[in-house]
């Protein structure tokens, strides 16, 4: 089936905010949603791996599920990642997505017993869409699922889910996705933002990234240069964009997630806990130098 919501562009992969105890802050879900919708993004993606949704309750994610749909007043489209270990629990979060008005649901393939065989994944896909019977974004996700998911193991994916529209390559790049549209017709393809120029000019639909969730405005003012067809200012963005995330790389192999805490509590969003689990303090030393990093590329802080 087609794109019913024209996902395309740069979808937010939404952090999931908690308080120190480990419950939702659902206030500053809000203020998040609020932020990204300014800076001009396409789409929220909420519940995946950057969204902590493996490792937050169920009637937590439902609780997200419902600030983020009733945050954003369906002023964007928002998928809403339902993977789970088994099919029941994906099916009680893909009604429940249903219920409060998201416009597609999203799913990582079934995950921990990563010794399935295609037959048990395929059914896996097939028993959610029966039960939830909405637009699905299949995440492949090969680090964290266990197994990576071919473009002809798509293909039959696809076949056997008309309601599946198209996939998040976690670790794609152009290669990959054009193997997948080799295979696959009236697909969308989202890759990491690394490869948006000239990916969107191939096919790719735009990119679901993590990195650029500190910094919506780069994706977004390359997507819009992509569009005009200005390819100067698409190659200058293109590239700081490699800079950006190699900054933030530096980062992150030292401190993980909590990059994005940091980088939101620079840009006025006081996030108390991200991820889910504790992370090893920031020196004064390490958080002046990402700063002054980040703004070499631009990023208003």
């Amino acid at each position: 089936m087609a794109d019913k919501y024209n996902f395309r562009g740069l979808i937010i992969p939404l952090a999931t905010p908690y308080l120190e105890n480990g419950d939702l802050d659902t206030e500053i879900l809000e203020e998040l949603v609020e932020f990204y919708i300014s800076k001009g993004v396409h789409g929220f993606f909420a519940l995946g791996s950057f969204g902590m949704g493996a490792a937050t309750p169920v009637e937590q994610r439902k609780k997200v599920a419902e600030v983020v749909i009733k945050t954003t007043k369906h002023r964007v489209p928002t998928m809403i990642q339902i993977g789970a270990v088994d099919p029941y629990t994906s099916i009680e979060l893909g009604k429940h997505a249903r219920s409060v008005g998201a416009e597609a649901v999203a799913m990582v393939g079934p995950y921990y017993y990563s010794d399935r065989t295609e037959w048990e994944i395929v059914e896996h896909y097939k028993m959610v869409d029966r039960e939830v019977g909405m637009p699905m974004l299949v995440y492949n996700n090969p680090a964290y699922s266990g197994y990576d998911i071919s473009a002809s193991m798509m293909a039959q994916l696809k076949e056997a889910v008309p309601n599946i529209f198209g996939s998040k390559l976690a670790d794609g790049n152009l290669g990959q996705a054009q193997r997948y549209m080799r295979k696959l017709s009236d697909f969308s393809i989202f890759i990491p933002a690394q490869n948006l120029f000239p990916g969107m000019l191939v096919g790719i639909k735009g990119s679901i990234s993590p990195p650029l969730a500190s910094y919506p405005e780069l994706g977004v003012s390359l997507i819009k240069a992509i569009d005009d067809r200005d390819w100067n200012t698409a190659t200058a963005l293109q590239v700081k964009l490699y800079e950006y995330a190699s900054l933030r790389g530096s980062f992150s192999s030292k401190y993980g997630r909590s990059v994005f805490t940091e980088t939101m509590r620079m840009r006025g969003i006081a996030v108390k806990r991200y991820p889910r689990w504790p992370t090893k303090p920031w020196t004064d030393e390490d958080r002046e130098a990402m700063k002054r990093g980040f703004q070499k590329v631009g990023m208003p802080l």
